[in-house]
């Protein structure tokens, strides 16, 4: 089975991701890559994953700036985890050799060679900086013009048709006792170069996937919340992704992988083929009369936020083209046959440990 996520969300309160509670597991082993952008960490990471998927589930975490560049890997089986663990995502080992180790590219670059373009790299490294800073600021506009949004159907929503529905819901779906009862916290969507990209190849290992139709954001969020929280009440495992145009405060995606049930939100941001999927069309437990008053505000909402979620995309674009720039210099002064020297000896060790 192959998934793939995000490592997280840069928000307004910095970058937001819950990848450090697996790397402070004591169920992994974790290498930590140090170097900086064109160093060849994403190129191992996939190296790496390409080397097991034969033989064992790999979970592949990408860049929410980069959606083409990996963030880390996790072998399943193996139990081990490779993690690029430099900013946004700073990640330090907690028990240095023991369940954490650094490997660090930047003993694979020529220094001289860098410092000959300190200036240009000071330059668009600071531009780059820049450029992700206004993508935060239009992310947190947007965040509070879906929030005004969120809290408009918060409030018109018909509380008891809801809970008749959700207790329909779960005898539905949760009919037996599952075999874990964790709950964890993944990226499935992100505002990307792209637009709002979903990593949909995730869902191909679900057979059930409910897609959840929600205008206003909130009748999804706490059907998300209800059912995971049942579900792991009755010993199943969960995986609950959060919103990053919300700033990674509610919830629009819920994955029960040992049942193969997944409930996926569709709003006016996430843009999601549905074909095959079961459609729930959440506009039903609103009250009409209610969502008719608000309607020139939501609409005034609904425009802003498409507005906001372009400037986010743009300015991404902007910054990745700056990112790669940045790359342009690192990857003149990097020894690579040294990096895939590297790559090798993680691969050597992992098979022995295993």
């Amino acid at each position: 089975m192959s998934e793939k996520y995000f490592l997280g969300a840069m928000t307004q309160y910095g970058f937001s991701t819950e990848f450090g509670k697996l790397i402070e597991s004591p169920e992994y082993f974790t290498y930590i890559l140090k170097g900086g952008a064109g160093t060849g960490k994403s190129s191992l990471m996939k190296k790496i994953a390409q080397e097991f998927e034969p033989e064992e589930d790999v979970v592949r975490f990408y860049c929410s700036s980069d959606p083409n560049s990996l963030d880390a890997v996790v072998l399943k089986s193996s139990k081990k985890i490779i993690v690029d663990g430099t900013a946004p995502h700073v990640f330090d080992p907690k028990y240095p050799g023991a369940y954490q180790k650094i490997v660090n590219l930047g003993d694979h670059w020529d220094e001289n060679a860098l410092k000959e373009h300190k200036q240009e790299i000071i330059s668009v490294t600071d531009k780059n900086k820049s450029l992700l800073e206004r993508a935060k600021r239009f992310s947190t506009a947007l965040s509070n013009v879906c929030g005004d949004t969120y809290f408009c159907g918060l409030d018109c929503i018909d509380d008891e048709k809801l809970n008749r529905f959700l207790d329909r819901l779960i005898k539905k779906l949760l009919t037996k006792k599952g075999s874990g009862g964790r709950k964890e916290v993944r990226q499935l969507t992100a505002l990307t170069e792209y637009g709002c990209f979903t990593q949909t190849e995730t869902l191909e290992n679900y057979l059930d996937i409910y897609y959840m139709n929600d205008e206003y954001f909130a009748c999804s969020h706490k059907i998300i919340e209800a059912v995971s929280k049942e579900a792991v009440h009755r010993g199943f495992d969960v995986i609950v992704c959060p919103s990053h145009a919300f700033n990674n405060n509610i919830f629009e995606h819920l994955l029960i992988p040992e049942i193969g049930t997944a409930l996926v939100s569709c709003n006016p941001l996430t843009e999601i083929h549905t074909e095959g999927g079961k459609p729930l069309n959440l506009s039903r437990f609103y009250f009409k009369e209610s969502i008719a008053k608000l309607k020139p505000r939501l609409k005034l909402n609904k425009i802003t936020a498409s507005s906001l979620a372009d400037e986010v995309y743009s300015t991404i674009k902007s910054a990745k083209a700056v990112h790669d720039d940045i790359e342009k210099y690192y990857i003149g002064a990097m020894d690579f046959d040294a990096v895939n020297k590297t790559c090798k000896e993680i691969i050597s060790e992992i098979r022995k440990k295993a």
